[in-house]
């Protein structure tokens, strides 16, 4: 009998889109001869399976179970393939935990450890790993670029603080560039690193 999985997607921020096209990417891989793989979009509006013909099924969230007709699809595995919160933040992996369905990826405290910038940065320093000399803003705190700037040596790289990917970060080579990349960030997120 072929192992059910569950190929998570989708996501409640901007890097859904690098979701889907890593969900495909890993899809394709999967050998369909071993496994039936059943790819869930996890967005706002709940979490649903596709069917063929675009019908959409709404997953059970109390079990992480799929009716399909009379057949009830528990999975055996689940396939974290969702950037961004709630796939690498530790929430999807908490609520797994809390169902006791095995997933692939790191541990919930891991990644929401990893999911927070310099909460990462803080530990490695503190294991004695040599690491960036950084400033941590907060959005509704007031921050002045040539106070930044006269901390850190160009390059510097601004980024999200809580995020997977690389949407919201700027390489800035040039002093008069960094406001733009800082608003840049602050899109993404309240906080924002700078390296």
């Amino acid at each position: 009998m072929k192992k059910k999985i569950a190929l998570v997607t989708g996501g409640y921020s901007g890097e859904a889109v690098i979701s889907y096209k890593s969900a495909t990417t890993i899809y394709n891989a999967l050998d369909k001869a071993v496994y039936d793989v059943y790819t869930i979009d996890i967005h706002p509006d709940g979490w649903t399976y596709t069917h063929e013909d675009g019908q959409k099924t709404l997953v059970n969230r109390d079990n992480f179970t799929l009716t399909l007709g009379a057949e009830l699809v528990q999975f055996d595995v689940v396939f974290v393939g969702l950037h961004g919160t709630p796939g690498e933040d530790g929430r999807l992996q908490g609520y797994f935990d809390l169902l006791g369905l095995p997933y692939t990826s790191c541990s919930a405290a891991t990644s929401a450890l990893t999911f927070n910038k310099r909460y990462t940065v803080a530990v490695a320093a503190m294991a004695g790993i040599n690491v960036a000399k950084s400033v941590h803003l907060f959005r509704h705190t007031p921050y002045n670029v040539p106070d930044i700037l006269a901390k850190l040596r160009l390059p510097v790289f601004v980024k999200p603080n809580n995020g997977g990917s690389s949407i919201g970060m700027s390489r800035v080579n040039e002093g008069g560039d960094l406001g733009a990349a800082l608003e840049k960030a602050f899109k993404e997120d309240d906080q924002v690193l700078v390296e």
